[in-house]
């Protein structure tokens, strides 16, 4: 049998979201007999503080729980990560520097006190039964409580605290997870020799099933290459023809692909070298030019000494080129000539009058002789420019020719490599190495075939195994479904009940010859309806509505608690009960709820519950139910005052006011002339 935690004190201190109520950084919950409701709004932390009563029993370990049903997951504590260590840290602006928290809590006869940082949820203290014990997680903390609850493993104490004390908003439908049972139903009603050799076969059959299936997959993947070698033998000569010719065609153009390299590195250099002469050539003619055109220049000054300086431009730029200054005719180069025959004739340009010796200093430079060199001097430049111009584009040519063929050569080579590359991997491997894979092959098959025949062997001990232990569970069925009766009958109109129903469900993925399913124990859920002449079994929740779904599978919680845990009492925590209920289930809801927080084996529970203010009638219904003629907001855990107020709480504070006031007349904590009876604050 099993122990749950029994809450006592909650303390957390120097933590930014709960300053407490004298605002002095001291948040305390003192968990009493019976209720403890933890009172506020939206985004004061209520959610916050539940999740933090489970990392303070949890420690920086959990379960990898899918998100749908269990199954036969593996219950192994892995440590969460860093994020999650830290992920009350991040809740607040100082990052928990200084924040710790403080639990006492009891499992079974045992006694703890726990406190841990809230930077990363490290255990700063343990004591144990009134003694200091040394404060390490694995080796103190955890055998510990594996020890008192009476589990098999601190993965069972996390299972049972994910899916039967905590009761969060995004809780699993419990009694519809075939799985979920088995797990529990084996952790609380096994001792915990029988439950953890339960997980240790079951997890045996399971690993054997992965590595199996590992080694069938890959055995048939190399099965199919296998089978391609062999047929890549049957077609061997044609690809060896084809391989042939293509490899000899690689090598020709390999050849190619040098030489055009080097040729394309020849035409380069020629090409740089043909661009220099040319511009040389271009620059000696512009030189030949200017000095030819500055020597007519000064022929025109000393033939014309009285002509206007304008008169002068204009002769020498209609000598200079072959475009007329006036209209702008251009190829008026027959002119040109006559200009300059009739200078060099010592004749006017413009009447053709016969001119006198000229006199002028530098006319001795200006002799026939001279212009005529000069002139000849030009005429070469000009044919040795276009000379080197047809070199230069002739050199240009040659090497866009080279480069086009080049890259050419270059993709026909690289389509011959992988034409070639193609062919080789049609070739079988040769003799030696297919015989070599064909033992590997066979190897191979026979150690599947040998963990096919241990899988089947543990397959069938298990059922065996289990058939015992699955007959031991049974024994509390009718404990179980008496008490699940009795809460449900308490929850709903319609008559519901538990049924024992084995599953029979394969352990692990693989198939096995000749080998049945295994029989988990189980319980099925069968509800009347509205058009049902009786009861019916219901598979699935979706066969339920949304309120039935929630009152089924508290009361299915609470009857595994009632009958895992005969010795002592228990406690349930439940996020935000009311957001599926409505007004006519809210006071058989508060009577049921108030009945198990009123009773327990061998004490009192504890019944944590969650809720906004002014959330519906389910809180003012819950603390009349408890209050049995004493103070009904003793229960009350204020976190509107012993916590940071949101902008909503300030901004609408008169509303928040109102319904305070409302909670407090609903349960009967004000008398007439307003006054509060006791603590009538509430806070």
């Amino acid at each position: 049998m099993a122990h749950f935690p029994l809450l006592q004190q909650m303390v957390v201190e120097h933590y930014g979201l709960y300053p407490g109520k004298d605002r002095k950084g001291r948040f305390e919950i003192p968990f009493g007999d019976g209720l403890t409701l933890i009172l506020g709004a939206n985004g004061l932390g209520k959610t916050t503080l539940v999740t933090m009563l489970f990392r303070m029993l949890a420690g920086t370990g959990d379960i990898p729980l899918p998100e749908g049903r269990i199954g036969s997951v593996d219950l192994s504590v892995q440590e969460i990560g860093k994020w999650a260590q830290r992920q009350f840290a991040q809740r607040v602006n100082d990052g928990a520097q200084t924040a710790s928290a403080y639990l006492k809590f009891q499992v079974g006869a045992t006694r703890f006190e726990v406190t841990r940082r809230l930077t990363d949820l490290a255990l700063t203290s343990l004591i144990i039964d009134d003694q200091p014990a040394e404060d390490t997680e694995e080796l103190t903390y955890r055998n510990s409580i594996t020890a008192a609850s009476e589990l098999g493993s601190f993965g069972d104490w996390i299972l049972v605290l994910r899916t039967l004390v905590f009761y969060f908003e995004d809780r699993r439908a419990l009694v519809w997870d075939p799985g979920a049972q088995k797990q529990l139903l084996r952790a609380l009603l096994l001792n915990p020799t029988q439950a953890q050799e339960w997980t240790l076969r079951e997890r045996k059959i399971l690993e054997l099933d992965s590595r199996m299936r590992n080694l069938d997959s890959a055995l048939k993947r190399e099965t199919r290459e296998s089978n391609k070698i062999d047929r890549k033998t049957t077609s061997a000569p044609g690809v060896r023809q084809a391989l042939t010719a293509a490899q000899t065609r690689l090598e020709q153009l390999n050849e190619q692909h040098d030489r055009l390299v080097a040729r394309l590195d020849l035409t380069d250099t020629m090409r740089y070298r043909a661009r220099l002469d040319a511009i040389r050539a271009e620059a000696e003619q512009d030189k030949a030019l200017r000095e030819l055109e500055r020597a007519r220049l000064l022929a025109i000054d000393a033939h014309l000494p009285d002509a206007d300086e304008s008169i002068r431009f204009i002769l020498a730029r209609l000598m200079s080129d072959e475009t007329c200054l006036v209209c702008g005719t251009e190829g008026v180069a027959t002119r040109r000539q006559a200009l300059q025959q009739a200078l060099d004739d010592h004749r006017c340009v413009v009447c053709d009058s016969e001119l006198g010796d000229p006199d002028h200093p530098d006319v001795a430079e200006m002799t026939d002789e001279r212009l005529r060199a000069l002139k000849e001097r030009y005429d070469a430049a000009v044919i040795q420019a276009a000379d080197q111009i047809r070199v230069r584009d002739e050199a240009n040519a040659e090497h866009l020719t080279t480069s086009t063929d080049l890259a050419a050569c270059a993709q026909e080579r690289d389509e011959t490599d992988q034409k070639v590359r193609d062919l080789q991997s049609q070739l079988p491997p040769d003799e030696r190495r297919v015989t070599e894979q064909q033992k590997k092959l066979d190897a191979a098959g026979e150690l599947v075939t040998d963990m096919r025949a241990r899988l089947k062997v543990a397959r069938t001990e298990f059922g065996e195994f289990l058939g015992a232990h699955r007959a031991q569970i049974a024994t509390f069925a009718d404990a179980i479904k008496a008490k699940f009766r009795e809460a449900a009958q308490g929850f709903l109109f319609e008559e519901s009940q538990i049924t024992w129903a084995p599953t029979r469900m394969q352990v692990g993925q693989a198939g096995a010859d000749g080998v049945e399913p295994v029989e988990y124990p189980a319980f099925a859920v069968e509800l009347t309806g509205s058009d049902f002449p009786g009861l019916k079994r219901r598979g699935d929740p979706n066969e339920v509505s949304e309120s039935q779904r929630e009152f089924i599978d508290l009361a299915f919680r609470m009857a595994l608690v009632y009958v895992a845990s005969p010795d002592s009492a228990a406690s349930l925590v439940i996020d935000a009960p009311e957001s599926s209920l409505d007004a006519v289930f809210v006071e058989r809801a508060a009577d049921v709820l108030g009945r198990f927080a009123k009773t327990g084996n061998n004490g009192v529970n504890r019944l944590v519950v969650t809720s906004n203010l002014g959330a519906g009638k389910l809180v003012p219904n819950l603390l009349r139910e408890m209050a049995d003629g004493g103070d009904p907001m003793a229960p009350v855990v204020d976190l509107f005052h012993a916590g940071v107020p949101t902008r909503a709480m300030e901004e609408w504070k008169t509303q928040y006011d109102g319904l305070w006031d409302q909670l407090l007349l609903d349960v009967g904590a004000v008398t007439v002339d307003g006054a509060a009876n006791g603590n009538a604050d509430g806070r």
